[in-house]
Parts: C-alpha cells; sequence; structure tokens
C-alpha cells in the first residue's frame, strides 16, 4: 500500500457513489420482508416519504405526486420451468401479483408469485 498518494476528486466520486449506493441498499433491505413456502413467494415493502439516502429519481418518481388509494397490477415474469433459450418462451411465463396501498406518507405493496425466477444482487 502506496502511503501519501493523492487520490483524484473522480476515483473519491465513485467511492462516494459507491458507499452511498451500498448504504441504501443496506437499509432498504430493513424495509422489504421475503417469505418463501416452496416455490411461492410473498414479498412485503414498506417505503415512507422521510427516508435517508433517497436518489434524485426515488424522490421524483415516487413522491413526486400525493396519491391516496389502493391498486392491483399483474406481471408475467420469466419462470424456473425452463433453462437457456427455451426460459423465455411463451410456456415458461408466470404471474406475479402485485397489491399496493398507496397514503400520503407511506407506500406499501404486497408481490406474491409462484415458480418465478429471482436474482439477487
Amino acid at each position: 500500500m502506496i502511503k501519501n498518494k493523492k487520490v483524484k476528486t473522480t476515483d473519491e466520486s465513485i467511492i462516494n457513489w459507491e458507499l452511498h449506493h451500498r448504504i441504501r441498499s443496506q437499509r432498504l433491505n430493513k424495509q422489504i420482508l421475503k417469505f418463501a413456502l416452496g416455490r411461492f413467494k410473498i414479498k412485503f415493502v414498506f417505503r415512507h416519504r422521510f427516508e435517508k439516502f433517497m436518489d434524485l429519481s426515488d424522490t421524483h418518481s415516487m413522491w413526486g405526486k400525493w396519491e391516496l388509494g389502493m391498486w392491483f397490477k399483474k406481471n408475467m415474469c420469466v419462470g424456473i420451468k425452463y433453462t437457456g433459450k427455451k426460459a423465455f418462451s411463451k410456456n415458461n411465463l408466470f404471474p406475479e401479483y402485485m397489491v399496493g396501498f398507496n397514503l400520503l406518507w407511506i407506500k406499501l405493496w404486497i408481490t406474491m408469485s409462484w415458480n418465478v425466477l429471482e436474482i439477487d444482487i
């Protein structure tokens, strides 16, 4: 290790950016609860307007409007039935259901899926 070496400002900004996103992801992991019963998976996500370490995209996209209500969404996701090129065929698509509640300062949603491929980053 070399001492007394000056770090360029670009390196400092990259380190600060990585540290910010690492802290943010650790904070978000505390707000996401995951349960699995075999291949059936349930996720509970809780977000609020006064979170620390929010990105600019979060403040505009998630909290840009004051919303009040309940919503439902259905996504078709890649399943775990096939691998390789067959993984992206129509036979390997499984539904994922989301139910959410938007309150003025709080957003809560529940995701339910069966046989859906998940990649944890």
